[in-house]
């Protein structure tokens, strides 16, 4: 069983895997250094997973840690060198990429251009044509053949943001090379409209996760680490590289999701960026989507089952997601699209945070404490990624992590680790004892959960449904900024998906569900819900719950009934349908396809005064139902706006009075509970605190917990300076 035990990724050089000497004294330095958990990576090497010195290298590191009491969890993610290697091992296994093109028929001739996608700095090859359609001038959609196609393809030279078409390297210059494709031929039975054209090109990082060679290469490698008797296995990252100008596609795929769906994607291709906002191309979007998520989850479930017939039940499972981690879009197009979902057989919540990035930072601690209360072990881990670290950085995050009950776990240990190499980088020692005091610090916390009032919805259904990259960008610039800004004023929420909304009882104005209990649930980008979960928002708002819709608004349940209606009925007052949100978000302005620190675009919307938020700007961007239990905000991204109208909703059991203070209550199923305070960047434990019934005055210290039993106070933490003072003092 896990008791927050701090991992370390360990980075297996060359080197290191020649010289068992050298993989001992790593296992002696992690275990000395306060570090529980030993994950082995493979990554900047010349050997692959199957090698034997690998597997060699393996053994040797897990019985020098098992000799100090320490694990051993070998990462295998399914991308790049394990894709390759089970490629040659497998036909059929590695995936492809659809692309989409599109040119007007001239006298039945066309000429389409493709710009072959590239992964990780490897260049596709065009395989062939998977679908084609010709759309007539009425708007329908005809599905033709593109089989006398010529085919020729074509090189750049892009520099400084120009394209060159000398194929030549230019001597101190950086430059990029890009590929395309173009197709060229003759149509019979269409003389004009627009032709539409999937094709297929090669993929070299990234796996059909459906394929049975997945899971015979998995099987192959665990069955190599049988003697290893390892403590788990994960995939740090199950797929690299998707982007939003191809679908990862496969053959094992389209059989799947045509066993599951009952119906051929390949003839519905087109409805993936084609027919607007209505229900048939929403559920085409959502079923792909769906499929491509599940082939992740089918391919760690197959490693998971392999692995415990291997080495026992009780093992340390997990992943984060994709090679963005949580601070971009692109882990959609990768397949993992359903966080809540693909967390369902870990035995830890597990996400990825980038540490130069403040938002990303706060999204994914929260986003992993609710994933992890999810799982058996409660427990959370976040793998906290930096480029060269510093002192401070190394400080305020170790703080964080405490503050949201976050074990240790980062892959930077090695000479050849990609970024930091730690023992060697200067921040080592302070790495060392942040570790130690955090894992103290979480065991103090074991039983313990966060007192929690808010619920935000982190649905997928909408971004997909709606399938453009502005949207899912931001989505995401709502999800990190909002994290930040919950976590800047010290206000617990936990992020929510459909599935636990859908299952929830209403209880008086809260919502119960098996993650919390909530007073306030905000739903973002709330437009495609499952019907169920609908109907669960519709009894918590009659029963006086509060809500509020930000962006998109409700708008499609999961089998495409209109709830156009249903929330103008909700709201008393006539709602924008989803055609006519986009359409007038379009009409402001064209949203970057990547995600921005601030969006200030909302729609404008129409009704009595006194029923209407107007902004700053003096702009109509929300509204309240009649009860005004119900908000609705039409910003993609509302800013602080968001906590402002909610605040008057909050009961803080704590009242701070010092801006240098972050804080949160925790609570046992006993009653007690405990207080956590960390001091923000750069800053010390410095002001005025109300806690059970006390007033208390901080003058030094970077973190502490205090307990309450009656009167007495008990305040833990090095450093930390404080006193009770009068209830008067400080106002």
């Amino acid at each position: 069983m896990r008791n927050f035990e701090q991992s370390m990724g360990v980075t297996l050089s060359d080197p290191m895997i020649r010289n068992p000497e050298v993989l001992k004294q790593v296992a002696v330095d992690l275990v000395n250094s306060g570090f529980e958990v030993l994950r082995p990576f493979l990554r900047l090497t010349s050997f692959n997973f199957g090698d034997p010195e690998v597997v060699q290298a393996v053994r040797v590191l897990t019985d020098a840690a098992h000799a100090l009491g320490a694990k051993v969890v070998i990462d295998c993610e399914p991308h790049l060198k394990a894709a390759q290697e089970m490629g040659r091992m497998f036909a059929g296994v590695q995936a492809t990429r659809l692309v989409r093109a599109k040119t007007k028929l001239v006298e039945g001739r066309y000429r389409l251009h493709f710009e072959n996608p590239k992964t990780n700095g490897v260049k596709s090859d065009y395989l062939d044509v998977e679908a084609a359609w010709v759309r007539s001038s009425d708007g329908q959609y005809h599905a033709v053949v593109i089989s006398d196609s010529q085919v020729d393809g074509e090189g750049e030279i892009y520099r400084n943001g120009y394209a060159f078409r000398q194929h030549f390297y230019i001597e101190g210059k950086p430059a990029d090379r890009r590929m395309h494709t173009h197709l060229s031929g003759q149509l019979t039975d269409f003389n004009q409209g627009e032709l539409v054209v999937y094709a297929r090109f090669t993929e070299r990082a990234c796996v059909d996760f459906w394929s049975e060679g997945c899971r015979r290469y998995y099987d192959h490698i665990l069955e190599l680490h049988r003697d290893s008797h390892l403590d788990g296995v994960g995939w740090d990252e199950p797929a690299v590289e998707g982007d939003w100008g191809t679908y990862l596609y496969g053959d094992a795929f389209a059989q799947a999701f045509e066993s599951k769906k009952g119906y051929s994607l390949r003839d519905k291709l087109y409805l993936l960026d084609e027919g607007g906002c209505e229900p048939e191309a929403v559920r085409v979007r959502l079923d792909y989507y769906e499929v491509l998520n599940e082939g992740v989850f089918h391919a760690q479930q197959n490693l998971i089952a392999k692995a415990r017939a291997l080495f026992g039940e009780d093992l340390i499972l997990g992943s984060h997601h994709t090679w963005q981690g949580e601070g971009g879009i692109n882990d959609y197009r990768c397949g993992a699209v359903d966080y809540f979902r693909l967390n369902d057989q870990m035995d830890a919540g597990y996400t990825d945070c980038c540490w130069w990035d403040p938002q990303s930072v706060a999204y994914a601690y929260t986003l992993g404490s609710s994933l992890g209360r999810l799982t058996p072990s409660g427990e959370a881990e976040v793998n906290t990624w930096h480029w060269k670290a510093t002192n401070a950085m190394v400080d305020y995050n170790a703080r964080l992590i405490s503050l949201f009950k976050i074990s240790w776990f980062n892959i930077f240990y090695g000479e050849s680790s990609e970024v930091t190499r730690y023992p060697a980088h200067y921040t080592w020692d302070l790495t060392v004892q942040e570790t130690k005091r955090n894992r103290a610090q979480l065991r103090d916390l074991k039983g313990f959960d966060p007192v929690v009032e808010v619920g935000i919805l982190h649905g997928w259904e909408t971004v997909c449904g709606i399938n453009r990259p502005d949207i899912a960008s931001a989505h995401k610039a709502f999800c990190l900024n909002q994290s930040s800004r919950f976590v800047e004023r010290s206000i617990a929420f936990d992020w929510v998906d459909c599935r636990l909304l859908a299952d929830a009882t209403v209880d008086g104005e809260a919502l119960q569900t098996g993650l919390g209990r909530y007073r306030i649930l905000i739903l973002p980008y709330a437009s495609v819900l499952p019907d169920q979960a609908w109907a669960v928002l519709q009894d918590f708002a009659q029963h006086g719950g509060r809500l509020v819709f930000v962006g998109p608004p409700p708008a499609l349940t999961s089998s495409g009934k209109s709830l156009n209606a249903a929330f103008s009925d909700m709201m008393g007052l006539p709602m924008p349908t989803l055609s006519q949100y986009l359409s007038g978000i379009d009409a402001q302005c064209q949203l970057p396809e990547f995600r921005t620190l601030q969006i200030e675009v909302s729609y404008p919307l129409r009704g009595p005064a006194e029923r209407l938020l107007v902004s700053i700007e003096g702009e109509a961007h929300g509204a309240r139902n009649t009860a005004g239990n119900v908000l609705y905000l039409s910003d993609l991204e509302p800013g602080s706006q968001l906590i402002d109208h909610i605040e008057a909703w909050l009961q803080p059991e704590v009242k701070c009075y010092s801006d240098a203070i972050l804080w949160r209550l925790y609570r046992k199923a006993d009653g007690r509970s405990k207080l956590l305070l960390a001091a923000r960047r750069e800053r010390q434990l410095q002001g005025i605190i109300d806690y059970a019934g006390q007033r208390i005055e901080l003058f030094a210290g970077t973190i502490a917990s205090i307990e309450a039993d009656g009167n007495e106070l008990s305040v833990n933490g090095a450093g930390v300076r404080w006193a009770v003072v009068p209830s008067d003092r400080g106002e």
